[in-house]
């Protein structure tokens, strides 16, 4: 099993990512999130989506608390202090043999809220576009910043769809729209 040491620095550079993003929202006025969004789509991790404000930035993690995972990348954008984000994350052939995908997902939940220094309020269990997932709304241990992600595990491939905001605020009414736009497809 290899061990990735070093998510916690890419954390700490997304999550000042985030306060200077916040900082530089409270100094602009506001944008109306209607029409504001872009479609991307990634041919290498198999997925689309519709990003507010533009394209993301794209991110390859190292040391994330998966533990199992490599090719670990993160497409982020932060956009009126908010950052939506789709992470991807592989699990290698041979542990899908001898893990059950209930595992998988339930270790992944609770690594990625360990990474960013969240607890669970809710987990639901449910299936997204045929395949295993889990809804997971969080907040920081600290409640600095609160969101909802969806992980869903389609054949050996770890989508993480999120969207973060400062607790402060309420949930933007753009994150319905950035999750109902996901969508991914299988090689």
């Amino acid at each position: 099993m290899k061990t990735q040491p070093g998510v916690c620095g890419a954390a700490l550079a997304i999550s000042s990512a985030l306060g200077i993003a916040l900082a530089m929202s409270a100094l602009a006025p506001t944008r109306s999130m209607a029409g504001d969004f872009h479609p991307y789509r990634s041919e290498f991790s198999r997925f689309s989506v519709d990003y507010p404000g533009g394209s993301p930035t794209v991110l390859k993690l190292a040391g994330s608390k998966f533990t199992t995972t490599g090719n670990d990348i993160n497409y982020a954008v932060i956009f009126d202090g908010v950052e939506f984000a789709v992470e991807t994350h592989d699990v290698p052939r041979f542990a899908m043999l001898v893990l059950t995908s209930h595992y998988v997902l339930e270790r992944s939940v609770s690594g990625k809220l360990e990474d960013i220094g969240a607890r669970a309020i809710s987990v639901v269990e449910t299936s997204f576009q045929g395949e295993p997932a889990r809804e997971v709304d969080f907040e920081a241990s600290d409640r600095a910043f609160a969101g909802k992600m969806l992980l869903v595990l389609a054949d050996r491939r770890i989508y993480l769809v999120s969207v973060q905001h400062p607790s402060s605020i309420d949930p933007p009414d753009a994150s319905a729209q950035f999750f109902e736009s996901f969508s991914f497809w299988l090689e």
